[in-house]
């Protein structure tokens, strides 16, 4: 395999390929559950519909375990490890990484489209320019990771923590952020056309951020600086806070908008 790089639907379950070089290879719908591929190059690989966890309920693997993935009584779980692997360009379509370790894992111009990373833990991980698109992020760790230009359209990262993270120029059309962690983060240019920010806590960079139709309800904007912001009369800020020190552009009424103030605390 190592060599033709061509292993469609093979069995590699369990294998060591810690630092292996695959790039470019063919691994659409592999087996690669408990197989270790820290700091492999795995860039522009096809990992389409790959089996990278699995959960068994009786502790016994099984061939794939295919039948039992999902089942919520399984009490034991098989996951491939791609904590700094090279996916650069590499497919990943509609591939289940959840709660798998792809920490400073190369991942820029990768395609994951639908792909499922609920609870994986993507710190530090680069995502220049990948295609994360319908794509589900729940609980997920994002924080110090590169997202700048990628496309998270319809992305699903509702109580996910993005602190510190790279959001520059990324693409957020109708992503439901719904009480995840933007602190820190870098807004700046970034489309949230539309997107569900509920209760989400944000203090980062918003410059030229474009919030048309996005609802903020419940959002701390308490001293931010929104005068460079894009919004409409779509975008929802009902029941988000805001103080003396929060700077709006000319002509915002924030009693219009059902907003709430705040005094800023003396201690």
């Amino acid at each position: 395999m190592l060599t033709t790089k061509k292993c469609p639907k093979c069995d590699l379950g369990g294998a060591d390929l810690t630092n292996a070089d695959l790039a470019g290879a063919d691994l659409r719908e592999a087996e690669l559950t408990n197989a270790k591929l820290d700091g492999a190059n795995l860039q522009g690989a096809d990992l389409t519909k790959a089996e990278l966890r699995w959960r068994d309920d009786v502790g016994d693997k099984g061939k794939m375990g295919i039948s039992e993935i999902g089942d919520d009584y399984c009490n034991v779980t098989y996951e491939a490890s791609f904590k700094g692997a090279n996916l650069r360009g590499a497919k990943l379509i509609q591939t289940d990484l959840s709660s798998l370790d792809l920490s400073e894992a190369n991942l820029s111009d990768a395609d994951l489209t639908n792909a499922k990373l609920n609870w994986a833990k993507l710190n530090k991980v680069n995502l220049e320019k990948a295609n994360l698109k319908s794509a589900s992020l729940e609980s997920a760790e994002l924080d110090y990771a590169n997202l700048k230009k990628a496309n998270l359209q319809g992305a699903n990262l509702s109580l996910s923590s993005l602190y510190h993270a790279n959001l520059k120029e990324a693409n957020l059309k109708n992503a439901n952020l719904d009480h995840s962690s933007l602190l820190g983060a870098n807004l700046q240019e970034t489309q949230l056309i539309n997107a569900n920010l509920q209760g989400a806590k944000l203090n980062g960079y918003l410059i030229d951020t474009n919030l048309s139709g996005a609802n903020l309800s419940s959002v701390s904007l308490e001293s931010f600086n929104l005068q460079k912001i894009i919004y409409n009369s779509h975008t929802i800020w009902r029941g988000a806070s805001y103080n003396e020190f929060t700077q709006f552009t000319n002509g915002f009424n924030s009693l219009n908008e059902q907003m709430e103030f705040k005094r800023l605390s003396p201690f």
